[in-house]
This record gives structure tokens, C-alpha cells and sequence, in this order.
């Protein structure tokens, strides 16, 4: 009876875990649970980027249908004569001048500005010096704007040899470019984008200060991305014969009363920048429309972009 009950306990010992097997079970329980969190944690986050993604897309694709229309608000408004007072509200007639004009929805604005493209240098046309002028004014420094100036000029003029700081198309491979220079017109403005050393700051000038009309602007106003007025964006262009920068008082006067009106025959820049009510971003619409002053459609659309 004595030998069972011995045997007996020795078997319970046995099958009775022991304190180490007792902190393996233990860890592996702690180590399950961790890793369930962390799964719950990885599908918690993707399910959140996931809605923030498709919130984003919902916002930009209203912005876009907000910065339509205010391009059908500018084309409505073309031909408009100039308020009769110098101190009439701008919202009442529209003139091609620069100024930013809001346009407001139930569920979001439009900023729209027009402007003439026969005030701005025909980057296509403008000589050497001048076009180093406008490139200091937007930003670079005298150095720079010489070598850049060099390789606008060799991008979109024919020839074989590049300028003294230019570069051709032994330039361009030796860069590792994939694309070598189109040595003819630019069809487009934002083609300088692919000269080397045109960045989109010094195109867009989004780091410069605004001017003061578009500090005036609403606080609601300031994710739009608006390009700079001395930017190459907004003193360039491929329309008219302009080539050089107004210098006197006169000059600037005259370009001013010319920007007061609307001229039949004439090219005009329209920038419809559109926003959600709900937050950004914000959707940007660029149009170059000919102004017909007649007929049935007094405008004829020449190129669109989004910005």
C-alpha cells in the first residue's frame, strides 16, 4: 500500500508543470497578446490613412468643380466696361488688372485674377539682357541668371553650339537628362520647368512675400497657392510682342490703363483657384483665352491647364 501511494505521488509530481514551464506559458500568452495589438494598431492606422486619403480626394475633386466655376464667372464677365467710379466695388465689373476676385459658394470660394498676356514678356522673342532682368526679378542672383538665361535661350532657339554658359544636347546627356533640348518655341510656359536650374520656386515663386493685394485678402485665403506676381510664371508668356520690362514712369502708367480694359483682339490669362468649405487642398485651373468682343461667344479658348 505504501509502495502505491509512493508511486502514485511520484506521478503527480510529474505531471504537475514546474515553475519554469509556468513562465513559458506565460511569456508566450504576453507575446500573443502583444501581437494582436499590434495588428489591431497596423489595421487601426491603415483604415485611418485610408479614410484621410479619400477625404483628401473628395476635397480636391470639389476644389477642381470650384475652380471651374470661377472660369465660367470670368468668361461670363469678359467685355465688361470699367466702373464708373474710382471707388465702385471691384465684385461689379470685372477688368483684366491682376486684382484677386473671391467668388463665393455655398460649399467653398473661387479666387480668380485675370490678366493681359500683352503686358508680359514673350519668353520666346525677349533678347538676352532682358531676359537676365526678369530672372533677377524673380529671384536669382546675377551669376546665375546669366548661366540660366544662357539655357532658356539654346532650349528654345535652333542651333548646334550652346551659348557661353548654355547647355545643347551633350549637355543635357552628360547630365543624365532623358530629354534634350526642343531648340525651337516653347509651345508651353511651363516647359522652362525643364531647363536645368528652373525650379518650381523660381517659376511659381511660392516662398516670396505676397504683394499687398493679396495680403489683403480673407484668412481663408492662405493654403491657396497663389503664383508670386514677380514670379516667371506670371511676368512671362508665349503671346504678343512684348519683349522687355516697362522702365519709365510713362511706361508703367501706360501698361496700367491698358490693364483697365478689356481690348477686343487681345489675349487674357485667367486663374481660377478653387477650395473646399470643409479645408484644403486647394485646385488651380490656368486658361488663355482670346478676347473676340462679338458673336454669339465673344471668347475663344487657346489653351487650358491644371495647375
Amino acid at each position: 500500500m505504501k509502495k502505491k501511494s509512493r508511486a502514485l505521488s511520484s506521478v503527480i509530481r510529474l505531471r504537475s508543470p514546474v515553475p519554469c514551464q509556468r513562465g513559458v506559458v506565460l511569456i508566450a500568452v504576453l507575446w500573443c497578446c502583444a501581437l494582436i495589438m499590434w495588428f489591431a494598431f497596423q489595421i487601426s492606422a491603415q483604415v485611418r490613412l485610408l479614410g484621410e486619403d479619400r477625404l483628401h480626394a473628395i476635397r480636391e475633386s470639389h476644389a477642381f468643380y470650384l475652380a471651374i466655376g470661377g472660369c465660367y464667372e470670368a468668361l461670363a464677365r469678359m467685355g465688361q466696361p470699367p466702373p464708373l467710379m474710382m471707388n465702385q466695388t471691384s465684385g461689379l465689373s470685372w477688368q483684366p488688372d491682376g486684382a484677386p476676385r473671391i467668388v463665393e459658394y455655398q460649399s467653398g470660394i473661387a479666387v480668380v485674377i485675370i490678366e493681359s498676356e500683352d503686358l508680359k514678356i514673350n519668353v520666346n522673342a525677349v533678347p538676352d539682357l532682358q531676359l537676365r532682368q526678369v530672372l533677377q526679378m524673380a529671384g536669382a542672383d546675377e551669376l546665375s541668371s546669366e548661366a540660366l538665361a544662357d539655357r532658356i535661350l539654346d532650349f528654345n532657339h535652333p542651333g548646334d553650339f550652346p551659348r557661353l554658359h548654355g547647355m545643347k544636347k551633350d549637355g543635357y546627356i552628360a547630365a543624365g537628362l532623358n530629354y534634350i533640348p526642343f531648340d525651337g518655341p516653347l509651345t508651353s510656359l511651363d516647359q522652362l520647368l525643364l531647363v536645368p536650374g528652373i525650379s518650381q520656386q523660381l517659376f511659381y515663386g511660392y516662398d516670396q512675400v505676397t504683394d499687398e493685394k493679396m495680403s489683403e485678402l480673407p484668412e481663408v485665403l492662405q493654403d491657396i497657392l497663389i503664383p508670386a506676381k514677380n514670379s516667371l510664371f506670371s511676368m512671362l508668356t508665349l503671346y504678343g510682342n512684348n519683349v522687355s520690362l516697362p522702365q519709365s514712369l510713362d511706361e508703367q502708367q501706360e501698361s496700367m490703363l491698358k490693364s483697365l480694359v478689356w481690348k477686343p483682339g487681345s489675349i487674357y490669362r485667367i486663374l481660377s483657384f478653387g477650395k473646399s468649405a470643409s479645408g484644403p487642398p486647394s485646385v488651380g485651373i490656368w486658361l488663355t483665352v482670346r478676347f473676340e468682343g462679338a458673336g454669339n461667344k465673344p471668347y475663344l479658348i487657346l489653351n487650358r491647364k491644371v495647375l
